[in-house]
């Protein structure tokens, strides 16, 4: 026989694989039926402990062998209970996916039990003295732990189904249905069986003792559950805070050192550089090209330390800062449009935007954020898009039962795309979390000379997961990329607990026989 505690060991482990179910919760109860189980043989061992030390104490007493009858049938029972417990967990534990059938099997098993037991219950009072026997108040005991298990309206008609199998139990003795009446100890004289003052006002007392309990016991267990609840999300958000701490500390440790070689090399080319003009190495008619380049390896290094601060930014400031922000995406859109525009120009491309006019567009992301944001989806797109091009932004409200839940923002271009090599991290590991990771940059892009620094990613993927939102990629080289960003509105993000995503990103790279490079 296994012990308990590995039978509960083995719930709590089915259960953690169920932590983001929200039926996951319902299963709680399914412990009690365990130790529901259990009692029982606690009560069938006390009733023969006291059964055999009454024949010990009064030889002469005789109790009806229907009662003996009734202990083994009860005993048989159990064993039934125990079996069907056990299958049910093994189908749950074989199959975790179909938790809500699994949850309304172990619902029905709950009342089938309740049930019978509340049958048997009325059967051994039947022939232990009937409305004289104070054991009645196993009644209420089974209606606590009806509280536990079952829905309110379960419980409710299982204190029904007491208060009747008592009631024909007390008046069909009274009546002379149930013959004959057996006292609750041999040495008692039957009498207040007949009495009907006395089996009314025994009625009287089961009858709000069964629902009094169910009341306060129901009120009870729901603020219990209310609190597992409650528990189970606090639980569920720690797990994934744990995820979210590791994963920003892989990436710091991988930051840390790209970062260090970004920056190295634009200071090591300045120094052989200029040690070539302080050695006479380089001819004076060359000089003025040779500082050209220094100017323009300093001008790299600005522009890598300029995004590395805003990156640093984002990361050091408190992303609670997010929940007490109001963004209109709308000023946004049409603010880095405005910025843009001579840019896209320049390039032949065109900027198409697709706003709402009459929408409301407000998110819960601190302003300065949302547009660096976005404006570096606008800017990547418009710098990796070869001219003539088009570069379309895209608002969308989210609504559910007229209120607004989310705002879609998607940048889309037509330009050379994402080569699907950069979904593999520096580190060898596979991964759609490796196009955001800083400094990554495709080859082609590389080689012929586009500028770009490789941090615009990562500063949007920064903001999006501080604000709670959510990051789908989709890019096929040669095509262009689509970059849709889901930021929620003041109404949703300030009803839920603030809560980093590490992995709020969705990322599909398609191959292409074409020559493809990303954005930076």
């Amino acid at each position: 026989m296994r012990t308990v505690r590995a039978e509960t060991a083995d719930w709590l482990q089915v259960l953690a694989q169920l932590e983001d179910n929200p039926w996951a919760m319902t299963l709680v109860p399914t412990l009690r039926l365990h130790w529901f189980i259990r009692l029982r043989w606690i009560f069938l061992a006390g009733a023969v402990a006291v059964l055999a030390l009454e024949r010990f104490i009064l030889p002469a007493s005789q109790r009806p062998f229907s009662l003996a009858v009734l202990l083994i049938v009860l005993a048989w029972v159990n064993l039934i209970w125990l079996v069907v417990s056990r299958f049910l967990f093994r189908q749950l534990a074989r199959n975790p996916k179909a938790l809500r059938s699994q949850v309304e099997r172990f619902a029905w098993f709950a009342n089938a039990q309740v049930a019978v037991d509340l049958l048997l219950l009325t059967a051994i009072l039947r022939y232990t003295g009937g409305v004289e026997n104070p054991l009645a108040i196993f009644y209420l005991f089974h209606m606590a732990i009806v509280s536990l298990l079952l829905k309110r309206w379960q419980a409710v008609l299982q204190g029904v189904w007491a208060l009747l199998l008592y009631g024909v139990l007390v008046f069909g003795e009274w009546r002379q249905w149930l013959t004959p009446h057996y006292t609750f100890l041999p040495t008692f004289a039957a009498g207040p069986y007949s009495q009907p003052e006395y089996v009314v006002a025994a009625f009287v007392v089961v009858a709000c003792g069964i629902f009094g309990t169910l009341y306060f016991t129901l009120h009870i267990a729901g603020r219990f559950q209310e609190q597992e609840r409650q528990l189970q999300r606090a639980n569920s958000a720690l797990q994934q805070s744990q995820r979210a701490i590791q994963d920003l500390q892989r990436r710091r440790s991988r930051f840390m050192q790209t970062a260090a070689h970004q920056l190295k090399s634009p200071l090591a080319a300045i120094q052989s550089i200029t040690e070539l003009i302080r050695a006479g190495l380089v001819p004076p008619e060359a000089i003025p090209g040779t500082c050209g380049k220094i100017v323009h390896r300093c001008q790299d290094g600005i522009v890598q330390v300029t995004e590395l601060l805003t990156l640093a930014r984002v990361q050091e400031a408190d992303p609670a800062r997010h929940r007490q922000a109001g963004s209109d995406v709308r000023e946004a859109v049409y603010e880095l449009f405005s910025r843009f525009r001579p840019v896209a120009e320049g390039k032949q491309i065109e900027l198409v935007s697709s706003v709402p006019p009459d929408e409301e567009l407000t998110v819960c992301v601190d302003a300065r954020d949302l547009r660096d944001c976005v404006g570096n989806l606008i800017e990547n797109a418009i710098k990796y898009t070869p001219g003539p091009g088009t570069v379309t932004v895209t608002v969308m409200p989210e609504r559910s039962d007229g209120e607004l839940t989310a705002v879609l923002i998607n940048v889309t271009d037509t330009g050379v795309g994402i080569d699907p090599n950069l979904a593999v991290s520096p580190d060898g590991e596979s991964g759609h979390e490796a196009v955001f990771d800083a400094f990554r940059r495709g080859a082609n892009v590389i080689a012929a000379g586009i500028p770009g620094t490789g941090l615009g990613l990562s500063i949007v993927r920064e903001v999006v997961e501080q604000a709670g939102g959510q990051i789908v990629v989709s890019s096929c080289p040669g095509q262009g990329s689509s970059f849709s960003l889901t930021f929620p509105s003041p109404s949703t993000s300030r009803s839920r607990p603030q809560i980093r995503n590490t992995r709020a990103s969705q990322v599909v790279l398609e191959e292409s026989a074409d020559d493809a490079s990303s954005p930076g």
